[in-house]
């Protein structure tokens, strides 16, 4: 159905650069906006494999929707199709634990260096910006960096991470893990200097394990032979060879899940209300 404004007329719809969108999330998000929007979607990304079904000639949408195969690192293309939007999306990341474990070169270079160019061209072009980060970024809680001993350690109020209150706390640097959350702090914190600076436009997406169809891989079966992937995946993988099930931390550590459909709702919801909040802008 068509948006309108106060006087009945049609809010055009947009044109949205998804960098990064034919992965996990951007494949259900792709799906979400051609279902439910009529806003067309620019799709950059190394593969189409998670979104064949949308390109698809028979498919209804297949005039909305195009796909540009394309490794930001090095391609020239980036920053026209960037300008040629109305709204990007940036969901590319290396950001599966067997790659940023084993990884951590490629892991700063694809989640900071690399993101560089679409924060700049966002800005230069006075696109907003929406980029995906990672809950890692809060590192560990007060409560978990604490000795075990520590009287504080059983305060619930340590445990609790507030936006734009709670302290990063980072490992070493010879834990190497921590370059993926390192890397993604980096990044924001130069999206929100252009937004000071230079009045860049974002929003910024922490997510919390988002799990569903189409996430990680289970080794030997839709990845590497090699690797760990995350817990869900691992349960899985477990499961189909009749292994037990690897607790991490013993079963004492504890994570919080959302499902792919659930969020992507509300990646929805924060589109068409920028939508319509630079309609109004713009109308005024």
């Amino acid at each position: 159905m068509a948006r309108l404004d106060l006087d009945g007329k049609e809010i055009a719809p947009i044109t949205i650069c998804l960098i990064g969108g034919a992965g996990f999330i951007g494949s259900h998000l792709c799906e979400l906006l051609m279902a439910h929007t009529h806003h067309s979607a620019i799709v950059i990304d190394v593969s189409s494999d998670k979104i064949t079904h949308l390109l698809e000639k028979s498919c209804s949408w297949s005039n909305r929707i195009e796909f540009h195969k394309i490794n930001i690192k090095n391609d020239s293309r980036l920053e026209t199709l960037i300008k040629s939007s109305d709204l990007t999306i940036n969901l590319a990341a290396i950001c599966t634990p067997a790659d940023y474990n084993t990884r951590p070169l490629d892991t700063i270079y694809s989640n900071f260096l690399d993101a560089i160019p679409v924060v700049k061209y966002c800005t230069e072009s006075n696109k907003r910006l929406i980029h995906f980060s990672t809950c890692e970024v809060y590192g560990k809680t007060i409560g978990s960096f604490l000795p075990a001993d520590h009287s504080l350690r059983q305060d619930p109020n340590f445990y609790i991470l507030k936006e734009d209150v709670s302290p990063c706390i980072f490992g070493p640097l010879e834990k190497q893990r921590w370059s993926y959350a390192c890397a993604k702090q980096m990044i924001e914190r130069l999206i929100y200097a252009e937004g000071d600076e230079h009045g860049l436009k974002f929003t910024i997406v922490r997510p919390f394990n988002w799990i569903g169809p189409r996430m990680d891989f289970i080794p030997g079966i839709d990845g590497p032979t090699e690797g760990v992937p995350r817990v869900l995946a691992c349960f899985s993988n477990n499961l189909l060879r009749g292994e037990p099930l690897k607790l991490v931390d013993g079963g004492k550590s504890q994570r919080t899940f959302c499902y792919i459909k659930d969020a992507i709702e509300a990646v929805l919801l924060m589109i068409v209300i920028l939508h319509l909040l630079c309609f109004c802008l713009c109308y005024k």
